[in-house]
């Protein structure tokens, strides 16, 4: 009986986070380039049974195995691309398949796929409030928003006469591995970068998130009812253990 305690509280603590990523997820659907996460549940450890003699403890068979705890064996990110919308803003950016924009912050040089730039207060292109969008040469300075650019990523003046930068795309062999997500949608490189040479770049155009809020609803729904069955069966444990403590009377 105790240890249904095991298999019930490690399932409440299990839903608990799997339902912070869910939140997560939705509370990210309408940030640009947005990747969401998903939860994936494991046992946490696997307890051998094996079956001995009534007499003679020996030469015992191994039956199977069980777990009584469950835990969350990773939380991945969903790198597909999301949507992508058209816009007037002549600072946005969307990439194709391929790529990660590259910015930089105080603390060093993060990735997104959030294309929705402005212009700093002195005039070079970024990504607000997390930092500056570097080109092949580095910051991108425009001084203006006047400016087009071309499925390569070079950006010019209007009237094409002044190239002002080129946006540097990166990408990783493996992402799940050599990626840390952050807040905000960006991502800290744990491994080799891979300059991508063929991206593509749509001008006036935002990649919206890859959250789909209905799946994030079914999957918060699901994740609730669990967690809810699990607390209803942890009262009913313990009153089943009060009952049976107290049907064994005072004790000598």
């Amino acid at each position: 009986m105790f240890q249904g305690f095991y298999n019930l509280t490690s399932g409440v603590l299990t839903q608990n986070r799997n339902l912070n990523v869910i939140s997560n997820n939705m509370a990210n659907t309408t940030t640009p380039g947005y990747k969401k996460d998903e939860t994936t549940i494991t046992t946490f450890h696997d307890t051998l049974i094996s079956r001995v003699g009534n007499k003679e403890k020996q030469d015992a068979q191994v039956i199977g195995s069980s777990s009584s705890i469950v835990t969350v064996g990773q939380v991945a990110t969903d790198y597909e691309a999301g949507d992508y919308e058209q816009t007037s803003n002549p600072m946005a950016f969307a990439l194709g398949e391929k790529g990660f924009f590259c910015i930089q912050t105080n603390n060093g040089t993060v990735y997104t796929r959030n294309g929705d730039f402005s212009i700093d207060e002195q005039g070079y292109l970024s990504l607000p409030e997390i930092g500056r969008v570097l080109g092949e040469n580095g910051p991108i300075y425009l001084g203006t928003d006047k400016i087009k650019a071309d499925r390569a990523g070079v950006i010019r003046t209007e009237d094409g006469r002044q190239v002002l930068g080129k946006l540097s795309i990166v990408d990783f062999a493996d992402r799940d591995t050599q990626l840390i997500k952050e807040d905000n949608g960006v991502f800290r490189a744990t491994g080799a970068i891979e300059q991508v040479n063929d991206a593509e770049v749509y001008w006036k155009t935002v990649e919206s998130s890859n959250v789909k809020p209905v799946d994030e609803m079914i999957k918060m729904m699901s994740s609730q009812r669990n967690l809810q069955s699990d607390l209803q069966m942890i009262k009913i444990y313990d009153q089943l253990i009060g009952k049976m403590v107290s049907s064994l009377g005072p004790t000598q």
